[in-house]
């Protein structure tokens, strides 16, 4: 049968997909929640720079705005530093010497567990650099990457991959490196991931940290930079946070920590007098269902800043998540196939190619044909048939195969692309998907 003689090619293949092009960026430099699931803002007590632009607090977390960067030897960062660089609600970054810092940032689809993608995907390099001590609070300029490199600030490791790993370690979490996400597989493309670093002894004074990740190599890096004041104890990073308003707590690994001003010294440690209670916002809108049909998943979310605890004041009481069933009608055993983007931009975009039930007997093949080629292409629960490689296709058109039991069990086909040639937005009804019997 055709899928037993590409099951021995199966790991080559993966691997060779697994070379693509990825994408992703720190989005909060000091979280305050260890191996968190979900992203919450009011955690996030610093940006990296320019993080008001790419990375906005009110913005959706993992969105594509442009953030992700190759650096290079001469310009290391995507941005140059500059005095707009950080605001009130954007605020840089203050560490002390023994701290747990813990940085956030989306996945984007690479992750490598089993339930939803590939044991292949690759993570290579999680290292933070920094610059040398700045000789002014306001540089003009960063550092070559090189003199980033030589000065290494902590080790982050790699996350699990490859054929020599069992699926259930894919599916464990927490994970080192990259891939840190227990709730990948609800939203493979904007999962909050987190690192954790002890920072070292470093002495007082303003350095640039550069956070470079190694994905196909470590070679094949990404960053993104940020300042960072250190100051000599937790005392003083208190004192900094005080006069910013959010909370002076450290997360402890047990779980989130309220982001509130706590009792400061001397006074009682009683509710203050001029506490604020947190209440909660009104609720945003559904997002998308899951699935188009056959019974998917809708989810909103509501934040407590309305007002925010303030002064020991109590958080907000109940969930920040709710969830509700959409699209539950039968999926039509005709309608083999169906596209739903997830996300676009200007460029590209993420979707998945759901396959509904019943699906044919024997060996199928689903082809997909895009209004013009891509650029850059990664699909998982599925490989590109091999044949595509010797037989005539369209530009833009790809043949996708499901030889493995765990990729068979997966609801739909998950692709991002980016397609810079194509003239006007990419939508779904500009894409043609088709089941082919072998």
């Amino acid at each position: 049968m055709l899928h037993k003689f590409l099951s021995t090619l199966a790991v080559g293949l993966a691997l060779m997909i697994g070379s693509v092009h990825g994408h992703s960026w720190i989005a909060c430099t000091d979280y305050l929640e260890e191996n968190g699931a979900d992203w919450n803002p009011d955690l996030c007590r610093a940006f990296p720079r320019d993080g008001h632009r790419f990375v906005p607090k009110t913005g959706l977390f993992g969105r594509d705005t442009g953030y992700d960067y190759h650096p290079n030897e001469n310009t290391p960062c995507k941005t140059m530093p500059s005095a707009t660089a950080y605001n009130k609600e954007h605020p840089m970054a203050v560490y002390y010497p023994g701290q747990k810092i813990i940085l956030a940032h989306p996945t984007k689809n690479h992750v490598a567990d089993v339930r939803c993608t590939n044991k292949f995907i690759p993570d290579n390099l999680n290292k933070i650099y920094r610059s040398g001590k700045l000789d002014t609070p306001q540089p003009t300029k960063d550092p070559k990457l090189s003199e980033f490199r030589s000065n290494q600030v902590f080790d982050l490791g790699i996350s699990p991959f490859g054929n020599e790993i069992t699926d259930e370690r894919t599916r464990t979490y927490p994970k080192t490196g990259f891939q840190n996400a227990p709730k990948f597989c609800d939203n493979p493309d904007k999962a909050l991931a987190t690192y954790t670093m002890i920072l070292p002894a470093m002495s007082p004074g303003r350095y640039t940290f550069m956070w470079a990740w190694g994905f196909n190599s470590v070679q094949d890096l990404y960053s993104t930079c940020w300042e960072v004041d250190i100051v000599a104890s937790k005392a003083a990073r208190d004192q900094v946070l005080r006069d910013r308003e959010p909370s002076t707590s450290d997360p402890d690994g047990e779980g989130t920590v309220t982001p509130a001003i706590p009792v400061t010294p001397g006074r009682r440690s009683t509710v203050a007098a001029n506490a604020v209670d947190g209440m909660w916002n009104t609720w945003g809108s559904w997002q998308t269902c899951s699935r188009p049909c056959g019974g998917g998943i809708q989810r909103r979310i509501r934040r407590c800043n309305n007002p925010q605890p303030r002064n020991n004041g109590a958080p907000c009481v109940g969930s920040r998540v709710e969830t509700r069933a959409c699209n539950t009608q039968e999926c039509s055993p005709t309608s083999m196939t169906d596209i739903v983007l997830t996300e676009k931009w200007n460029t590209g975009s993420n979707g998945h190619i759901n396959l509904q039930t019943p699906r044919p007997s024997g060996d199928w093949r689903v082809v997909v044909r895009f209004p013009c080629s891509a650029e850059r292409i990664n699909f998982w629960n599925a490989i590109e048939d091999e044949r595509i490689l010797s037989e005539a296709s369209q530009p833009g058109e790809y043949w996708l195969i499901q030889p493995e039991p765990w990729m068979q069990d997966k609801a739909y086909i998950g692709f991002s692309a980016e397609f810079p040639s194509c003239t006007g937005e990419l939508e779904a009804s500009n894409i043609v998907t088709e089941i082919q019997l072998l």
